[in-house]
């Protein structure tokens, strides 16, 4: 069998042989790129170059690119499973032309790959191009074999690429394979007819060619670029499905190792008719493995929270199969084994992967419980036959219910989702996400002025605190704001979590403040204040803070030190998932599972502070990735290094891949303090501190405080532990006294209660309004659910200024009554509601003014049929 490794490999060579360069795929956690959720093109990588942002590297290049497609503006998530080619990950393999070749060879090549390397049969092949372009038309007519009818125009739809509203575009031509008339999955429509773009699944596209060759503005206007560019993407997976003769995507060798593993694991055999959940669990561990590879992790938020439904309806529909306890992570090593070839990110991180998914697994089954409870709450607040699509999408937002799970689920209770209602919902976030996801580039929109051609900025701040620089453009903005480009700077931008010098750029007609430095690729952008004069083309003298850089300085050495004295104390699992390096202190977030614990934190910082005494050197080399790698040298989790890489090695202790500045030896950080250690995220730790000048400060600040604290307890700073200790104890001994105070009033009101049931029919109903706190309330409904039989208790209670009301049902009615039931009935009554146990549930109430009435109703609310 024509394997995916060789059809990867070969795709890549051929293209190397026609003189491309080989471009390793980019993370699929997007760097600095806040328009994406995930790469979902292969051209991603590329965007700055099409924008004319950057200078090409190379002219021709090629690559297999790793892509996402869930959540935003392209989401299969909802398809995946239901078809044989819908996809969360995939890979597109691709070729580029940076204002090289244009259509003739891009045509001409795809054609000699398909059917020369490939032998595809050429009868089968079919290419579309935009109805515009003639051009390509003639090309493929003129300089290929393909049938003459096999070559036809389409519209902008189909045929014409766009990066977003406005920018880069330009029409393109796809390749389709006729897979043959037993695929179309029309025939019962009469009036259906197999075509190419026809909507059913006989042709499918494998290529496409995208020529980008205008620029659309803002008012929609075509406008030729002055380079062309050639873009190209084809589907693995569709690729391999023709080459390896398989009737879907999954059949292939990409998929077929991780489905035969699900299948061993579950007992459940895989068919194409009824294999759903095994699809949809193996196309979402393999999303899984590359998103958490290159540093995406499960959150709440943005990306994270893409990954955490993903996560969850792969469990969910492990479920289905059978798996009560977690097993996604038995996956892991199936995905690594088919892809760890080529991606060899993956082969080291294969204990990292397996940790995360196991642990997402564990809250998702702690999750999925607290998401049935809301679902039977929705369900016993649903009047008629049909849960609102709100209800549904709220169980699909904030619980991770797949749709289809909310279905099943609904059918069980013989009710159907309003699945118009939820479309809405999900439009309603769609639109959000295609407003945040928005392409821009601020640079495009400020009226610039040049003095000189925009040119990259040289960065000097490494060796130098001040310099002579010209400005090459600036544009004046409201309240006297300025940005600027130079030619040269020494002021670091922001990056890698460290904080923007400051300073300022003078001359003799010109001041600026500087009050922050961004990077946009190669341009390094000065924000500040016009002080006085006005920019001119005359040489300026831009310099930093230099204290302040000190202080940055000692807080991002640190963070190394923290970094590896992390991974000595707790483990190798540890990775770096953020950080912020600022002036007065610094932030590190990493992975961890728990609290880390004060004596691990302690033996934290005895470690940093060991190294910072001895005052090892730091210094920094530039090397070439490869090197650098083959050195164990530290990188982040999904960032992205060129070929050559700056590394900030303390001598004997750390080596990390880093672009920002250091202190030259250990020595200078003076003093490590942690200041605190909270959760920043699920499965993530955060570790604040402070260094130097500010931890010497936090140290006398202590000092002040135990002093205090010492005149306060009347007793010296060595005998403070000991004086809390004794008064926690008295504090205690009061506090039983006060509990058994309260215990025996709230016997009392129990007594009085159970005194003043009456009996209805069969059964005791205590009815009565209390005034207590919300603790002592709930307290009482503890005690009469304890302590009666045959007794229903509805208390009313007017405190705090609101009308909440308690039900609570003895446990020999329990087969009869259900307490959760009835206080959402009672509630009704005064515009409220509420829910919760069948023995004891609470609800909260709005019209106060209806009380008197629903008392003298409460027997026929309770015991109407």
């Amino acid at each position: 069998m024509h394997s995916s490794k060789d059809i990867r490999q070969e795709f890549i060579s051929f293209f190397i042989q026609k003189g491309h360069s080989y471009i390793p795929s980019s993370p699929v956690i997007p760097i600095d790129d806040n328009t994406l959720l995930f790469a979902n093109a292969g051209m991603n990588q590329f965007k700055s170059i099409f924008l004319g942002l950057k200078e090409p590297g190379v002219s021709r290049a090629v690559n297999s690119q790793k892509c996402i497609r869930a959540g935003g503006k392209h989401n299969d998530l909802e398809e995946v499973g239901k078809d044989g080619y819908h996809h969360t990950f995939f890979e597109m393999l691709g070729n580029w032309s940076f204002g090289d070749y244009y259509k003739l060879e891009a045509i001409k090549w795809a054609w000699e790959l398909l059917t020369g390397t490939w032998k595809l049969p050429k009868d089968k092949l079919h290419a579309t191009v935009h109805r515009s372009d003639q051009e390509a038309y003639s090309l493929w007519n003129n300089n290929t074999d393909i049938q003459p009818i096999h070559i036809t125009y389409h519209g902008d739809k189909d045929n014409f690429w766009e990066m977003g509203e406005s920018g880069p575009c330009g029409p393109c031509s796809e390749i389709h394979y006729d897979r043959g008339k037993d695929f179309c999955d029309k025939k019962s429509d009469p009036n259906h007819k197999c075509a190419v773009n026809g909507e059913c699944g006989r042709y499918i596209e494998i290529w496409n060619l995208v020529f980008i060759q205008y620029y659309r503005d803002e008012s929609g206007k075509l406008n030729p670029l002055r380079n062309k560019y050639v873009d190209t993407g084809a589907g693995l997976e569709r690729i391999c499905q023709i080459l390896q003769g398989k009737s879907t995507n999954y059949e292939t060798d990409l998929f077929f190792p991780i489905l035969s593993k699900i299948a061993e694991l579950s007992g459940q055999a895989y068919s194409e008719i009824g294999g759903l959940s095994h699809r949809v669990v193996a196309d979402h561990i393999r999303t899984l493995v590359f998103a958490l590879a290159d540093g995406g992790f499960p959150s709440n938020e943005g990306r994270g929270y893409v990954l955490r439904r993903i996560l969850r309806r792969a469990a969910r529909h492990g479920r289905l199969l059978g798996f009560l306890e977690p097993f996604l992570w038995k996956l892991v090593d199936s995905v690594i084994l088919i892809m760890g070839d080529h991606y060899t990110e993956l082969n080291d991180k294969a204990d990292f992967l397996k940790m995360i998914i196991k642990a997402e697994e564990e809250r998702f089954n702690h999750t999925l419980d607290k998401g049935l409870e809301k679902f039977r709450e929705i369900v016993a607040e649903t009047t008629g036959d049909i849960i609102s699509g709100a209800n549904a999408f709220l169980l699909y937002d904030s619980f991770g219910f797949p749709l289809d799970l909310s279905m099943i689920l609904a059918q069980e209770q013989d009710l159907i989702i309003d699945l118009e209602g939820f479309e809405t919902e999900m439009e309603a976030q769609r639109q959000r996400a295609r407003r945040a996801s928005k392409f821009g580039f601020e640079s495009q929109e400020l009226e610039w002025v040049e003095f000189y051609t925009p040119e990259a900025t040289e960065f000097v701040g490494y060796d130098e605190a001040s310099c002579s620089a010209r400005i090459l453009r600036y544009s004046i903005q409201e309240g006297g704001r300025i940005k600027v480009q130079l030619d040269r700077t020494p002021f670091y931008a922001e990056s890698g979590g460290q904080v923007a010098d400051l300073g300022t750029m003078v001359n003799d007609s010109c001041q600026i403040k500087i009050e922050n430095v961004i990077r946009m690729e190669d341009y390094i952008i000065h924000s500040g204040i016009l002080v006085s004069g006005f920019p001119n083309a005359e040489p300026f003298n831009a310099s930093i803070d230099v204290d302040r850089r000190n202080h940055i300085r000692r807080n991002h050495t640190a963070t190394h030190l923290l970094h590896k004295a992390l991974r000595i104390v707790l483990g190798d699992h540890v990775q770096q998932k953020g950080s912020l390096v600022e002036q007065a202190y610094f932030r590190f977030d990493f992975t961890h599972f728990q609290a880390v614990d004060h004596v691990q934190l302690k033996s934290i910082a005895q470690t940093v502070n060991e190294i910072v005494r001895e005052n090892r050197r730091v210094f920094t080399r530039i090397e070439s990735l490869q090197q650098a790698k083959s050195e164990g040298v530290t990188a982040l989790f999904g960032e992205k290094y060129g070929d050559t890489v700056r590394i900030v090695e303390v001598e004997g202790y750390s080596k990390e891949l880093c672009g920002g500045t250091h202190v030259s030896a250990t020595g200078d950080i003076g003093l490590f303090v942690i200041t605190s250690e909270s959760s920043s995220a699920a499965g993530i730790r955060r570790i604040e501190g402070i260094t130097g000048f500010y931890a010497e400060l936090h140290l006398l600040s202590l000092q002040d405080k135990l002093s205090q604290f010492s005149h306060l307890l009347k007793c010296p700073e060595a005998q403070i532990m000991t004086k809390i200790e004794s008064l926690n104890l008295q504090i205690e001994k009061l506090e039983e006294e006060l509990n058994m105070l309260k215990n025996k009033e709230l016997i009392s009101i129990l007594d009085s209660l159970v005194s003043k049931a009456f009996e209805t029919g069969s059964t005791r109903l205590i009815k009565e309004v209390v005034n207590l706190n919300s603790g002592d309330f709930k307290a009482l409904g503890e005690l009469l659910k304890d302590n009666t039989t045959n007794t229903i208790s509805v208390l009313f209670n007017q405190a705090e200024g609101r009308l909440t009301i308690l039900c609570a049902v003895s446990p020999d009615l329990l087969q009869k009554h259900n307490a959760g039931k009835l206080v959402g009935k009672i509630a009704a009554s005064l515009d409220g509601k509420g829910g919760g146990r069948a023995d004891l549930a609470m609800a909260g109430a709005k019209d106060n003014s209806k009380l008197k009435e629903t008392l003298l109703n409460l027997s026929d609310l309770i015991f109407a049929p």
